[in-house]
């Protein structure tokens, strides 16, 4: 079990483009097409997870030739026409439901073969029963290691590459019907009917389609039976791209609904026309409130600001019922989920753990754990959200969320610690085992962190009263960033080194007392924006101290010092990193030298300008008398970082303009620099 992973909230709204990996249901499925076919495959944009290597592992086992290359998301492989090279084998599945399923009807085309199975603890404990019952009935053997009639793992198959009239009894997982779908054209005359029907109706359109994909298109008979028109081995496919996972896509169309309003977090390859019936979560989510926008395969999820109750059947696209059932700790209602019995036999009992978490944080769900522990056949979830039982349940410290060894529950829970319940940043949700994403997403959580550090710096130049720090701190309230004043910075400084005995016309005696300073960072609120103030020796000077008459008379001169400029160049160039670590979606610093000096790459340059009169004014309604025309002179006649207008910088001349104009202009610029790039 990997080390309990502590979910830092967002305090900013999520920004980007999600990095959802390729489809694990498509990926495992191309495989065994692929393998059954007569050729060289080559797979683009494949999934690289537990699941799909188990998979490729156990291809390899049987004597197939495969090759991946994890870095360019390819896997080659050449099939046999429907050959199994080895009829002796013995292979684990872990706890892949499709590598199981698919697997052993896939073997089950070997003339006289004998395979030796098992999973994990986990596995062992899924259906296999329906597909093993129906393989029986066309002449194979699944023995348990006692002798008996195996109902699931572990067991031996022994088979004789014959399939004829097959049934199934698919209501337990659609995955006993799809892997006998696969194999149906390798054998003529062979046709698949259902007792009674199955869930996740759209995964059982998908492997139809794909078989199609292949070379041999399936028919739905009047009787619901289905058969192969045109029997016989698949046709390689020489470039074959596999969708972007839909289920994963749940999470990051989720995500806006707990980072902010503002979020915009874009979904490449999500599309309704595709393979995947988990896009209708996206119906879902905008039924809850999200506002969606799709065009060329590409979803962006502007914003999700309330969400909004419902009664929602998620039988046909099951695995992201627990993306909404985590977000429904927020919303305004209760929230209740059908349709999803047989997912309390999947990686685990996903109903009850879901319940079981959602009332350790301190939430009311029916039917409870209780109930569901003693029912086996409940198969719907009520959530009834309460902010303030979160907060209580979290107030020692963050929830440690079990996962039980199961992906979804890791990544659900992930999407719902990001929001940031106590509103100071808090973590109040921790996931144990959050490696267990690996099963199909290894790099969820990096995958989550990337769309807080999407990030954009701006730089604010100008000279005395130019209106810096208002224009500075209003982009800050706006757009997610934390704001820095360097100005400060130099008042601080010079309040230090003059309490220290120091004096601007004796550079000795400053770098003297530099060379004893402490400098660190706080984060402080101030008018309605985040900011990080410098500290001296771990202690925050009072912003009445840094506004004396005797640090406003040497400030300037103090500023202009090589020694003192360098000493803080360092220190306000950390600030961008500081700003990523604590979630902010980029850092406006202010300034004389910020785009010229501190941050020259800076994706925003703005130089503020207005005429002496409006600085003037705008100084004595602050209660300050220097002078700005040599305030200006001095700044920018020093020969260390003299203030000039930035190479590439956006001039704005404010005399005549009021502040919300000039931070609309500037937002525009951060919005096409925040672009996802």
């Amino acid at each position: 079990m990997s080390p309990t992973l502590v979910i830092r909230p967002f305090q900013t709204p999520a920004r980007g483009v999600a990095q959802v990996p390729g489809s694990k249901s498509i990926t495992n499925r191309a495989l065994i097409l692929a393998a059954l076919a007569d050729g060289v495959t080559l797979f683009t944009g494949a999934l690289f997870s537990r699941d799909t290597r188990i998979l490729i592992a156990a291809l390899r086992a049987l004597g197939f030739e495969v090759t991946d290359d994890e870095a360019a998301g390819t896997i080659r492989i050449v099939g046999l026409g429907g050959r199994i090279p080895r009829d002796r084998a013995k292979l684990h599945v872990g706890n892949a439901g499709t590598a199981a399923r698919f697997l052993t009807a896939f073997l089950a085309l070997a003339p006289g073969g004998e395979y030796e199975l098992d999973g994990d603890e986990a596995m062992r404990a899924r259906p296999m029963r329906g597909l093993l019952d129906a393989l029986r009935a066309a002449g194979c053997r699944a023995v348990a290691p006692d002798g008996s009639a195996a109902d699931g793992f572990p067991f031996t198959l022994h088979t004789t590459g014959k399939l004829g009239r097959l049934e199934v009894d698919a209501s337990a997982s659609s995955q006993l019907l799809s892997a006998l779908l696969m194999v149906l054209p390798l054998s003529a005359g062979a046709t698949v009917s259902m007792k009674g029907s199955t869930v996740s109706e759209p995964f059982v359109e998908m492997t139809a389609r794909m078989c199609g994909q292949f070379g041999r298109p399936l028919a739905r008979l009047a009787d619901g039976s289905w058969s192969c028109p045109a029997p016989g081995s698949y046709v390689a496919q020489p470039a074959y791209a596999i969708e972007p996972d839909a289920t994963a896509a749940s999470y990051f169309i989720a995500l806006p609904a707990v980072t902010g309003a503002r979020a915009s977090v874009r979904i490449e390859g999500y599309a309704d026309g595709g393979l995947q019936g988990d896009t209708a979560f996206a119906k879902v989510a905008a039924a809850c409130g999200a506002k969606l926008r799709a065009a060329d395969g590409t979803l962006v999820a502007d914003s999700w600001s309330g969400i909004r109750s419902g009664d929602f059947d998620f039988n046909a696209f099951s695995d992201t019922f627990l993306t909404l059932a985590t977000v429904a700790a927020l919303a305004d209602g209760p929230v209740k989920i059908r349709g999803i019995a047989h997912t309390r036999k999947q990686e685990t009992d996903r109903v009850l753990a879901m319940a079981t978490e959602l009332e350790r944080l301190g939430l009311k769900v029916e039917p409870s754990a209780a109930q569901l522990r003693a029912d086996e056949s409940l198969s719907s979830l009520t959530v009834f959200p309460n902010k303030a039982a979160l907060r209580q349940a979290a107030a020692a410290g963050p929830v440690e969320i079990r996962t039980y060894e199961d992906h979804r529950m890791a990544m659900s829970f992930g999407v719902l610690g990001s929001f940031d319940l106590f509103g100071d940043g808090r973590p109040w949700i921790a996931i144990q085992d959050p490696a267990c994403t690996g099963k199909t997403f290894p790099h969820f959580f990096r995958a989550l962190e990337s769309l807080r550090t999407n990030f954009v710096r701006v730089s604010v130049d100008g000279g005395a009263a130019s209106g810096k720090s208002s224009t500075s701190r209003r982009l800050a309230q706006l757009h997610g960033l934390l704001h820095v004043d360097t100005g400060a910075h130099y008042r601080s400084l010079t309040r230090a080194l003059l309490l220290a005995g120091a004096s601007a016309d004796d550079p000795a005696s400053v770098k003297a007392a530099l060379a004893r300073l402490r400098i660190g960072s706080r984060l402080v609120a101030r008018q309605g924006a985040r900011s990080s103030a410098l500290t001296l020796d771990g202690a925050l000077p009072d912003d009445a101290d840094l506004r004396t008459p005797e640090v406003n008379a040497a400030v300037s001169k103090i500023a202009a010092l090589p020694s003192v400029r360098t000493f803080l160049l360092e220190y306000q160039r950390s600030q961008v990193k500081l700003a990523s670590e604590q979630g902010f979606a980029g850092v406006v610093m202010e300034g004389r030298d910020i785009g010229s000096v501190v941050l020259p790459d800076a994706e925003v340059r703005i130089f503020l300008e207005a005429d002496a009169d409006a600085r003037a004014r705008r100084r004595a309604a602050e209660g300050q008398a220097d002078q700005v025309t040599q305030r200006d002179h001095l700044d920018a006649t020093r020969k260390t970082a003299p203030m000039v207008c930035p190479n590439g910088a956006c001039r704005l001349d404010n005399t005549h303009l009021p502040l919300e104009a000039v931070v609309a202009q500037i937002g525009e610029l951060i919005k096409v620099a925040a672009l996802p790039r």
